[in-house]
């Protein structure tokens, strides 16, 4: 069995993961700082 290509593809999955997981948290970090703004400009 030929491991070297099945690293790539593993390598590959765990990168599209991490840059999900970070596009994840920024679109989190968005969404929160758009509701503190609107609950400051209800205020």
């Amino acid at each position: 069995m030929d491991t070297s290509d099945f690293d790539k593809q593993a390598k590959s999955h765990l990168a599209i993961y991490n840059g999900f997981m970070t596009a994840s948290k920024i679109v989190i970090g968005l969404v929160i700082v758009v509701l503190i703004a609107m609950a400051a400009t209800l205020l």
